[in-house]
């Protein structure tokens, strides 16, 4: 019998793991699926696009990333949120920076992977937060984290917002310096899925993201994880284990939460993200 193929979008970080896991076991053909993972460095916005062009089936957007797509018309279907804990956006400088703390950092240039990424909306959320001003001139795109490993060196950006820990290899080496870490005010991670998909695969969507939800609990509670993650990802184990204590992906057949939605909803409105 044929199974089904769904091609799945997210960043190439720990946080998706469990997909891996779930593919490389046989999670999802025991369903009747076969998932195909499609790995995407430029991020949420890089991610929403494919959705909406259908090069991809399903994905694992940001949060704030994913409401702003579909509240400004991405064809797009929020399935359920991936990662319950928050992200930990290190904000970075330049290793030879003078800057020592975010407050250092208002009216700077940012280092954004494209615009409707997360490394974009999270900025915005920090300079309200503080009362800085964001123009046309505060970005810059530079595609990603390989991006910005040379943009901030180079000057053509002061500041960058990517997940702390997958960061630590290059402020360990000095590339990169952490002024401070913000955290988002809401889960990070998100479960979406074109409407088009949706429509013809009723049910499809719900049965994979269970599936790998499973998975991620039963990662959750391996002794070994830590380990596997700084292995497949360039991490110290030490950096590794933090993160494990500070993750917590979601529980399988959990009802999305509308009041959080609505809040970060309000939220990119609030700062004209979404019309």
């Amino acid at each position: 019998m044929t199974r089904q193929t769904v091609r799945v979008g997210g960043v190439p970080e720990h946080f998706n793991l469990p997909w891996h896991l779930a593919i490389g076991d046989g999670r999802f053909a025991d369903v009747g699926i076969d998932v195909e993972w499609i790995d995407f460095p430029g991020g949420t916005g890089a991610i929403m696009a494919a959705l909406e062009s259908g090069e991809i089936d399903m994905a694992t957007p940001l949060t704030e990333g994913v409401v702003t797509a579909i509240a400004n018309g991405n064809p797009s279907t929020l399935v359920s949120i991936w990662v319950d804990s928050p992200l930990l956006w290190g904000v970075h400088v330049a290793g030879t920076s003078s800057a020592a703390s975010i407050s250092d950092v208002g009216g700077q240039r940012y280092a954004i992977s494209r615009f409707g990424s997360g490394s974009e909306l999270m900025s915005r959320v920090m300079a309200e937060e503080n009362g800085w001003t964001v123009t046309d001139d505060s970005w810059v795109v530079v595609g990603g984290l390989d991006g910005a490993l040379t943009a901030l060196p180079n000057g053509e950006a002061e500041v960058f917002l990517w997940n702390m820990s997958m960061t630590q290899p290059h402020v360990d080496d000095g590339t990169f310096k952490r002024v401070g870490v913000f955290p988002t005010p809401w889960p990070s991670f998100a479960v979406a899925a074109s409407n088009s998909f949706v429509a013809a695969n009723p049910g499809v969507a719900e049965t994979v993201t269970e599936v790998a939800l499973a998975r991620a609990g039963e990662l959750e509670l391996d002794d070994g994880a830590a380990a596997l993650v700084a292995e497949r990802y360039g991490l110290e184990v030490r950096g590794a284990l933090e993160w494990m204590t500070q993750v917590e992906w979601t529980s399988p057949g959990t009802a999305l939460d509308q009041d959080m939605i609505e809040a970060v909803t309000n939220r990119m409105r609030q700062l004209g993200r979404i019309d």
